[in-house]
């Protein structure tokens, strides 16, 4: 099995793995050491199966820098639109994959005691300034008919001076530290006798059963599925959408000054915060993120400056600038497929797609569905995730 996770890549760490110096047969073959193939990896080999990663940069991926990495069962479009354009199913559906997400990946950091800074903490969805979102309680009585559990509409979040009113409390949300969790995760996985080679280029991939990836270096490794994020074309990866791009900045605040949860607010584009530790008396760092909307093209100083500006209206305590970070997204037209066969060869091709909006829960829901496809178990939330049933055609997804 080969698993790529190109949609978003993590910051990317700097841990040695052995190299690659002969072809190889395995169960499970994945290339790319994202957060999709790596928890893939880790749950397949967990399942008996022989598991080797693939990757052609660190792992992590190419993309080093900083993530701001939350896991939310607040999916990326209100449960109120999913309801009107996929039904109450898809949108309960949506919620207890989302959940299970979460839970699926606190799991593995208590199983395998990886420290990541795993923390469960309240997540807050705002309008923004001007945003006349008179339908707040219609979305909450939406995340209900979903299953959210305690969610409810309050007068405002907890930060002190900022310009929020009302907005929805989501509890139960979560925040974690992704390079720490994939080294602990690696570190797991070879335990347990899986393999990860990274520096590896992947030339072509030959149609099975057995799958074949031969690697720039002429090594040939034979598995039996193969799992990709890109559709393959010719035994090559055929081309994908331009990707937006997330800009993040970090600024300084006084330790306890902003209360330690998720913030989200429906602004265009999208925008999110989140607290991280600097260790006993270095303060608190606060993480602001916005994604480019469509057909922007400002400049990436632009954008830091101009999300700099709104970071201090809404949060007046911030202080000095302490980091930057862009990364690359590839929002895919289908609303919730993120994994799914290919046409390489139906059998033993799967996708990994749609690592937008909340990328790290996603891609934790990637690789248990790839599990569950490739062992044979059935998930009650599965269908969801197959192209037959769950595709929107483009101009839906633009409205979406």
């Amino acid at each position: 099995m080969i698993v790529a996770d190109r949609a978003r890549r993590l910051p990317a760490t700097a841990s040695a793995t052995p190299s690659l110096t002969a072809g190889a047969r395995v169960d499970v073959c994945i290339l790319g050491a994202g957060l999709a193939g790596m928890i893939a990896a880790y749950l397949l080999g967990r399942a008996g199966r022989q598991v080797m990663v693939l990757e052609e940069g660190p792992l992590g991926g190419l993309q080093g820098g900083f993530e701001a990495a939350h896991l939310a069962s607040a999916v990326e479009r209100p449960y109120a639109l999913i309801e009107s354009t996929q039904g109450r199913d898809a949108a309960r559906v949506a919620a207890q994959s989302a959940a299970a997400a979460v839970d699926a990946l606190e799991a593995i950091v208590l199983r395998e005691r990886i420290a990541c800074e795993f923390e469960r903490l309240d997540g807050y969805s705002m309008a923004a300034d001007g945003d006349a979102w008179a339908g707040l309680e219609h979305e909450a009585q939406a995340a209900r008919r979903a299953g959210i559990q305690g969610v409810e509409l309050i007068d405002a979040p907890p930060v002190g001076g900022a310009a929020w009113k009302r907005c929805l409390r989501y509890p139960a949300q979560a925040h974690f530290h992704p390079t720490r969790f994939l080294e602990g995760l690696a570190r797991a996985m070879q335990r347990a006798g899986g393999r990860i080679h990274c520096g590896i280029r992947c030339q072509r991939i030959e149609s099975g059963p057995p799958v074949a990836v031969v690697t720039s270096a002429g090594h040939r490794i034979e598995a039996q599925t193969l799992v990709a994020s890109e559709p393959m074309r010719g035994g090559i990866a055929a081309p994908v959408a331009a990707p937006r791009m997330a800009h993040m900045v970090g600024l300084r605040v006084p330790r306890g000054s902003v209360p330690r949860a998720l913030y989200w607010e429906s602004s265009q584009p999208v925008r999110w915060m989140r607290l991280r530790s600097q260790g006993s008396g270095a303060g608190e760092v606060l993480l602001a993120g916005s994604e480019d909307p469509p057909g922007d093209d400002d400049h990436t100083a632009y954008r830091y400056l101009a999300l700099e500006a709104w970071a201090r209206s809404r949060f007046p305590q911030a202080r000095e600038i302490v980091q930057r970070f862009t990364g690359e997204i590839v929002q895919t037209p289908d609303l919730f497929a993120v994994s799914s066969r290919g046409d390489c060869d139906s059998q033993s091709v799967y996708l990994a797609t749609g690592g937008w909006g909340t990328p790290m829960t996603r891609g934790t829901l990637a690789g248990l569905v790839i599990r569950d496809f490739v062992e044979g178990g059935e998930l009650p939330w599965a269908d969801l995730y197959l192209p037959e049933a769950c595709y929107v055609p483009r101009e839906a997804a633009r409205a979406l």
